[in-house]
């Protein structure tokens, strides 16, 4: 490895224009105001040897389209091969549809001009690499984020099942507490970027159709007003699929809404990172390297029956469904479709069916020193990020969950088989099946293993 690192970050203002479609609600939504800005942040990394860019976007994902689409023009022009960037999103819920999913299709002309804005800013953060050192470490904070799918008594599974509900039971998986952070800053002392990766689905602005980064948005610019200078803050979200901000037991209850109580919870990380930054022991040399691969999967299957029920359902959204508590379709599991979301998902059965039987996925390592990012394409469900964790020999390991590629949730094979709820309900925004979460699972560790990342 040749010594010396260089490190170099930029942004680029990626908000689109009015008018255009907002995902992540099951009813339409377009956008009327603009709250905050939406952003692309990149970081660059280039030893002599090896050059790798991440580049993350204030969207509620990333499809692998538009993330193949940043790569091939960021190889093009800057010569980075596709292996060595990593695109992911944030997860934002007041943002634009770069894909078509529930209730909303993919607004084209933003997507086309959106891979555009988001390798520019690569190559903006080229433009600006500087002999940099950098730190990393690792903390916990298990105050603010919560699992949002709950037993009840009945013994079915249900997601945001309301606070001090008397029939609720436990929640059904583990948060994964970890913050990792790393920190870079020119030889000069200069700050160019500082990274945090959480587990936290996102937290939540108002109103519906103002345009808005949400908490992410919050944590940049807190983190630029505490560092100053040039410096590119970034939050990545990690593993999050089943978390929320939301502590259904009731212990704890949060007085604010909207973005008063977004920019709280993004102080409290921000606060872990000021903290750790003081601490941290640099360095000015890194290995850098990357890897990507694509897994098989089989999507959810869709029956004849659903078929014939979804088309009965979208004939006649107003006649009541027979024996309704059931189900109605084939992949329901324990609680059943509220009826008021029948007709959405008998509109998402179709578009299901139209998707091939079996599918494959990116899944993606980059190396930085002892350090992992591990890329995973989705809403992935802790226990996969855990288990990836635990199969590893870097520290830190950063997950970057919505990179890459966009399967919607990726629910643990037990979540599917056994427990059902509205993360294994097939829809465009929860499409793939089981076997899914441990052919990922492989895929990842297969990769830190191939970087000389993994313990096994």
């Amino acid at each position: 490895m040749s010594d010396g690192l260089r490190a170099g970050a930029a942004v680029s203002n990626v908000t689109p224009w009015l008018g255009l479609a907002i995902p992540g609600y099951f009813q339409e939504r377009y956008g009327k105001d603009v709250h905050d800005e939406l952003l692309a942040k990149a970081l660059v990394f280039d030893n002599g040897d090896a050059r790798i860019a991440m580049v993350t976007c204030d969207f509620i994902c990333m499809p692998e389209k538009l993330a193949t689409a940043v790569k091939e023009r960021v190889e093009e022009r800057c010569g980075i091969p596709p292996q060595h960037t990593m695109v992911n999103a944030t997860h934002t819920h007041t943002g634009v549809a770069v894909m078509g999913t529930r209730g909303v299709e993919e607004e084209t002309e933003y997507t086309d001009f959106a891979a555009l804005k988001i390798a520019d800013t690569v190559e903006l953060a080229i433009r600006r690499l500087q002999p940099a050192h950098v730190g990393f470490t690792l903390v916990q904070e298990g105050r603010i984020s919560f699992c949002r799918r709950w037993r009840m008594k009945d013994g079915t599974v249900r997601m945001n099942p309301g606070i001090d509900n008397p029939d609720l039971v436990a929640p059904m998986s583990p948060i994964d507490p970890d913050l990792a952070i790393m920190y870079v800053e020119g030889t000069d002392g200069s700050p160019i970027s500082a990274v945090a990766n959480f587990s936290l689905h996102y937290v939540g602005a108002n109103p519906a159709e103002t345009i808005s980064a949400d908490y992410y948005g919050h944590f940049y610019r807190l983190m630029k007003h505490y560092i100053g200078g040039d410096c590119v803050p970034v939050l990545w979200n990690a593993a999050s699929g089943q978390i929320n901000n939301i502590d259904y037991s009731g212990r704890n209850r949060w007085p604010d809404r909207g973005h008063r109580h977004a920019a709280k919870m993004a102080n409290v990380l921000a606060g872990h990172v000021i903290t750790e930054i003081q601490l941290m022991d640099m360095h000015d040399a890194l290995e850098l390297g990357g890897a990507q691969s694509a897994f098989e999967f089989l999507r959810k299957p869709v029956t004849e029956g659903d078929l014939a029920l979804a088309k009965k359902v979208l004939a006649a959204p107003d006649d009541p469904i027979e024996d309704h508590e059931s189900g109605p379709f084939s992949w329901v599991v324990g609680h059943p479709i509220p009826k008021e979301r029948v007709h959405a998902y008998a509109e998402e059965c179709l578009r299901l069916n139209a998707l091939p039987e079996r599918m494959t996925a990116p899944v993606q390592v980059l190396k930085l020193g002892n350090a992992a990012i591990v890329g995973l394409p989705g809403e992935i469900f802790t226990e996969i990020a855990l288990n990836v964790k635990a199969q590893a020999s870097a520290s830190p390991v950063f997950v970057q969950s919505l990179a890459n590629g966009h399967l919607g949730y990726v629910a643990t094979d037990k979540a599917f088989r056994e427990e059902g709820g509205y993360e294994t309900w097939a829809s465009m925004s929860a499409y793939s099946g089981v076997g899914t979460a441990p052919a990922m699972e492989e895929a990842a560790v297969s990769l830190l293993s191939e970087l000389g990342l993994a313990s096994t």
